[in-house]
């Protein structure tokens, strides 16, 4: 699994937020963005396919088309990542794309390395 978080200028790795897990190229990502930066998920999906230059465009001022066949969004909730405390809290769910995949997504969180590996991770 791939960790991608969109950190604010004025700030580092923390805080709440939004994030989508999806399927591209055969691999899993999980893209956290705190509120600061994007408060919807189909803004994060956005980003995340404009920095790889994945086709994808705006239905309108809410909807989000994916133009490549290879991307999935599984899903989405919402995070608050506290560094200090160690801890990276996940729930709820997307109205666009629904719950993320809860089973094993502690686990893999744990292998993507560093700063993830040593989080504890809590799903509600």
């Amino acid at each position: 699994m791939r960790i991608v978080f969109y950190t604010p200028r004025d700030g580092g790795l923390g805080g709440e937020g939004k994030f989508v897990q999806l399927r591209w190229q055969g691999q899993e990502y999980l893209v956290f963005a705190p509120f600061k930066i994007h408060r919807y998920h189909n803004q994060i999906v956005a980003h995340f396919l404009q920095e790889r230059g994945i086709a994808h465009h705006w239905l309108d001022g809410e909807r989000l088309a994916i133009d490549d066949p290879r991307i999935r969004v599984i899903g989405g909730g919402r995070f608050r990542l506290d560094p200090g405390r160690g801890s990276l809290a996940l729930w709820d769910d997307s109205q666009v794309y629904g719950r993320f995949q809860e089973r094993g997504l502690a686990e893999k969180i744990a292998r993507a390395g560093a700063p993830w590996d040593g989080l504890r991770i809590e799903i509600s």
